[in-house]
């Protein structure tokens, strides 16, 4: 094999740059490692740098052949992930390849071109910004896209990441380049293509696994070739291995004839190329959601004649229940026959650089969902389809993956040309990816059926751009979807209330899943939230400023101020400053301080979004899912997401940890009356002691009483409602604090967090300053301690930029304490964390 990763010379089509590059890799990364371009994140450097995706350029190398391999073998294999995203591939000048969907890997036989000895390879590649001009002009009708500020246009009329065009939290950069793997490889004369398949549960304790074995002959590559394709001349052997690597199942066939007729049972020519074996298991270990249970793996090898592949599998059912009930139509996830309340968090790609998006970030990013209860993952339909390793981990760490596919806000044309394109992607990626155990849907676009109304040329004609529609979500995606992968549940789009059914899922919390919002665009309250009882939200959001070390990294001590001109540089969204500053003057005595404000932006960031999730978890079964935009950031910004884009968590993510966790006392004001919920995850019921505390602004107890408490597994239970004015104390005067306690020390829920919910906003109450003490254990952990009066949201900041608090956005008592960890902000992080220095806010410090 020859592996074409490494040092390559990267040069555009103008003359006027030649550098090396490495790949895998993009471009914008070698011009920066070369000093030939500013930092785009960097100030408004972004405008400096959109020339690049205009150009064409061209990546070249050589490599070496040996005569004697050469004579011994008949076809050589140019394989690769990722090419983004129009380019021509040239080996010894000659022609061998021409790509235009970055989300269909590339394999063809370059045996013709080789030579012995010294070969050259080119990829050119055409400017992305130029084509997508060039198509724009050969649409009979325009086909419109969402637009925001500093924009690469026509971004629909390529197949590549749409975000790379910009959003409304995304910096424009127009990449092109090599991702994944580059080999050029010998094979035999029938060679292994790929292999597929989804355990299914059969009776009893039996499972079968309906294994595809694709494989490639001399007449083509598999899925190109046009005559039909016989059974294997060479045996197959099939082995499903535990995780201990003990042999679990194994089925053997022998070499076989092309007569698909003589195969044996158990064994079908499906198509062109495609052996299905049925392989049977029994008594698997069942694979479980984080939270339900373990996520055991078990190894599926197959080998035929000198080649091997492998795959990981899992057992489990999955259903989407979707069907009409006294409410409208319900949607949630049922994994090996047991409903589950899905919580998690929208993803986009790691990094604007597809160079930097490397495993240990990916590992990270998806164990910080772990670590706040997450057992869901929605991979945005205007990204990407993320590498193996993404859905490696989420097998590992049982995060059910909603896929998308890769189309969002825009309308999409449907020429053939198009629909092609999209056809060899939808079955190279469902192939690819059905696979996995924790893909549990896929997800026709994003967003998609809302644009058909977003723009003037489709209100005016909405039959032409409906029927367009049609053509491509319904007549390609889902039709290759559903002929790959029966069994898991195509849903048409999101929002939407199900199949064939075009309702407005950002008003109707009726059906489907829903995005929500209301309270960021129409700038309602975070009372809003408790309006609505989505039957699962896929998206809703409020935005946060990163914190002070990441607003550093990109504006000049002279920017730090919400409107300047670098800090409203990096805000993308409409008004969307202004709908901080104005949230902020809602809910709190406006800082005058920027790191205050900034603080506060984060606070209320996470008061919205808990609000949303604890009112939408104490309606369950009603209400099944909520999964916030957004969970991370691909360039420094100020933005909707939980993490920032060096990996430090926003106040948000730490009371994601809170509101998601399994057993979850819940105490929220909703129209006039004060409730505690008690939110149960768990396959256990719980019985306890609901206490119930109205405190002052020092401390003091001004009211209390003690209710059982008790709560059916996989539900929620209303524990106590009180009209406010019905309290023994006035709003201003005080609050309410709900704990649990059990006499079961071992028991789980011995560890629900208490919850405290104002009566009115912390503007309007006389909070008083909490005296806050620190001690250092050592050097990697401090211990913090509450005096005089409680402490609203205490946060934590260390003056080291390099690490971040185990927790923060406490609530703490006077004479409570609580130990800190400090923690490496970066994955890859070498040096020590220091605990020297600390700032310390509170509500009440921002005054």
């Amino acid at each position: 094999m020859i592996d074409l990763r490494g040092t390559w010379q990267l040069r555009d089509h103008s003359g006027q740059h030649e550098l090396p590059a490495d790949l895998p890799g993009d471009f914008h990364t070698a011009l920066l490692a070369a000093g030939t371009i500013p930092d785009p994140f960097a100030g408004d450097n972004e405008k400096r740098i959109q020339w690049i995706g205009q150009r064409g350029w061209t990546v070249s190398r050589e490599f070496t052949v040996a005569a004697a391999d050469l004579e011994r073998e008949q076809r050589w294999l140019l394989e690769c992930d990722s090419i983004d995203t129009v380019a021509e591939l040239f080996i010894n000048d000659i022609l061998v390849a021409r790509t235009s969907n970055m989300f269909v890997p590339l394999r063809v036989d370059v045996a013709a071109a080789l030579r012995p000895g010294t070969n050259r390879i080119e990829v050119r590649f055409d400017s992305p910004d130029s084509v997508a001009h060039e198509r724009a002009k050969t649409l009979p009708y325009p086909v419109p896209h969402e637009v925001y500020k500093t924009q690469a246009m026509h971004r629909n009329l390529l197949r590549k990441v749409q975000c790379h065009s910009s959003w409304d939290w995304g910096i424009a950069m127009l990449v092109s380049g090599v991702y994944g793997s580059i080999v050029i490889r010998p094979v035999a004369v029938e060679a292994l293509h790929s292999t597929w398949g989804v355990p299914r549960h059969n009776e009893g304790a039996q499972w079968i696994l309906p294994l595809h074995i694709a494989w490639d002959t001399p007449e083509g590559a598999f899925g190109t070739c046009d005559a039909p394709v016989g059974a294997p001349n060479q045996a197959i052997t099939v082995q499903v291995l535990d995780a201990t690597g003990s042999q679990v199942a194994q089925h053997q066939l022998a070499a076989q004839p092309s007569d698909s007729a003589e195969l044996p049972a158990g064994v079908t020519l499906t198509d062109r190329g495609v052996l299905r074996v049925d392989v049977a298991i029994n008594d698997p270990q069942l694979w479980w959601p984080a939270g339900y249970g373990e996520q055991p793996l078990y190894t599926v090898v197959v080998r035929m004649g000198a080649e091997e592949r492998r795959f990981r599998t899992a057992f489990r059912t999955i259903e989407v229940v979707n069907k009409r009930d006294e409410v409208g139509t319900s949607m949630f996830f049922r994994v090996n026959g047991r409903a589950i309340w899905a919580k998690g968090a929208n993803w986009i790609p790691v990094d604007a650089f597809p160079a930097r998006q490397t495993t240990a970030r990916y590992r990270k990013l998806l164990e910080d969902m772990r670590g706040a209860h997450m057992n869901m993952v929605r991979v945005w339909g205007g990204g990407q389809y993320e590498p193996e390793v993404f859905y490696d981990i989420c097998d590992e760490l049982g995060l059910l993956v909603w896929q998308d596919f890769m189309f969002s806000c825009a309308l999409y044309p449907s020429q053939q040309w198009f629909l092609s394109e999209v056809r060899d992607e939808v079955q190279a990626q469902t192939r690819r990816l059905m696979r996995h155990p924790s893909v549990a849907l896929w997800c026709g676009n994003n967003e998609n059926i809302g644009a058909l109304g977003w723009y003037e040329v489709s209100r005016a004609n909405p039959g032409r751009y409906i029927i367009d529609f049609d053509r491509l979500n319904d007549g390609v995606i889902a039709k290759e979807v559903v002929k790959i992968d029966d069994s898991r549940v195509f849903w048409p789009s999101s929002p939407a209330a199900g199949e064939g059914d075009f309702s407005d899922n950002w008003h109707d919390d009726s059906s489907g899943d829903m995005h929500y919002w209301s309270v960021w665009h129409e700038g309602k309250p975070f009372a809003a939230y408790l309006d609505v009882t989505p039957r699962f939200c896929s998206e809703f959001g409020f935005q946060s400023f990163p914190s002070m070390p990441t607003l550093r990294s990109f504006a000049a001590d002279d920017q730090l101020n919400p409107t300047a001109p670098q800090m409203e540089h990096h805000q993308r969204a409409p008004r969307g400053n202004t709908v901080v500053v104005e949230t902020i003057s809602r809910y709190f005595r406006f800082p005058f301080d920027f790191a205050d404000f900034v603080y506060l932006s984060q606070v209320q960031q996470a008061m919205a979004i808990d609000t949303a999730v604890s009112y939408w978890r104490s309606k369950r079964p009603t209400s099944m899912g909520a999964l916030y935009w957004q969970l991370n950031d691909l360039w420094p910004v100020v933005s909707w997401s939980s993490i920032e884009y060096d990996g430090r968590w926003k106040l948000l993510h730490y009371e994601a940890r809170r509101f998601f966790a399994p057993l979850r006392v819940a105490c929220f004001v909703r129209d006039g009356q004060v409730e505690a919920h008690l939110l149960n995850d768990t396959a256990h019921s719980f019985s306890g002691t609901l206490t119930l505390r109205g405190l002052d602004w020092t401390g003091a107890e001004l009211w209390s009483t003690q209710l059982p408490a008790h709560v059916a597994a996989d539900s929620a239970a209303q524990l106590w409602r009180s009209a406010i004015a019905e309290l023994s104390f006035a709003p201003d005067q005080g609050f309410i604090v709900a704990s649990i306690a059990t006499k079961d020390a071992g028991a789980p829920a011995a560890a629900i967090e208490r919850d405290f919910t104002l009566l009115t906003d912390y503007k309007s109450v006389p909070l008083q300053q909490p005296r806050i003490e620190l001690a250092f254990p050592d050097e990697r952990s401090l211990r913090v301690t509450c005096h005089d009066a409680p402490a609203f949201w205490l946060t934590l900041e260390p003056e080291d930029a390099t690490v971040q608090p185990s927790d923060n956005g406490l609530f703490l008592l006077p004479g409570e304490s609580r130990t800190i960890d400090l923690l490496a902000v970066e994955p890859e992080a070498t040096t020590q964390p220091t605990s020297n220095g600390v700032t310390i806010r509170t509500i009440r410090s921002t005054y």
